[in-house]
């Protein structure tokens, strides 16, 4: 804590995630954690999408979270981008049901392409219905249609820290 009655008060605070910020007297601390707890982030996402919709949502959804944001419409689009894009891609953000290449057929080739990359799975199906077909493992990072960006950009958070 460092203060002056004149300048006001702020706090040095350092979160498990090692992440530290100066707060402020006129920002709550409370308000300063839930900027962490929103999901937050600068990492760069490849994102699956046959839907136009949906991927334009999801895009501006997590750019306005601050991630770096790649958009693809199918499979093999994705797998080509994993092979050739330069920098790390931290996380595969997928629908589950596109034409040609599925999903999980496109998590498993970008997989071999790019061990450690983080896979999270997106579907209007229910999770349960999709492992009773066998196409998602049990506890597979999975987020059903319709969510919201809140949710999306919380999830994504806590699959790229390794929650």
């Amino acid at each position: 804590m460092d203060g002056d009655p004149r300048t006001g008060v702020s706090f040095l605070v350092a979160i498990a995630d090692r992440r530290c910020h100066r707060v402020s007297a006129s920002r709550t601390l409370e308000s300063e954690l839930l900027q962490i707890e929103k999901g937050e982030g600068s990492e760069t996402i490849l994102l699956v999408e046959d839907d136009e919709a949906v991927r334009a949502v999801a895009q501006r959804s997590l750019a306005r979270f601050g991630y770096d944001v790649v958009p693809v419409a199918r499979g093999v689009d994705a797998v080509r981008i994993a092979k050739e894009f330069d920098g790390r891609i931290h996380l595969l953000l997928t629908d589950i049901m596109m034409p040609g290449m599925n999903g999980v057929e496109v998590a498993s080739a970008i997989a071999k392409l790019r061990p450690g990359i983080h896979i999270f799975f997106m579907s209007g199906y229910a999770d349960q219905d999709l492992v009773r077909q066998g196409l998602l493992e049990p506890g597979t990072h999975f987020l059903q249609k319709p969510f919201t960006p809140q949710e999306l950009a919380e999830r994504v958070r806590r699959i790229i820290d390794g929650e």
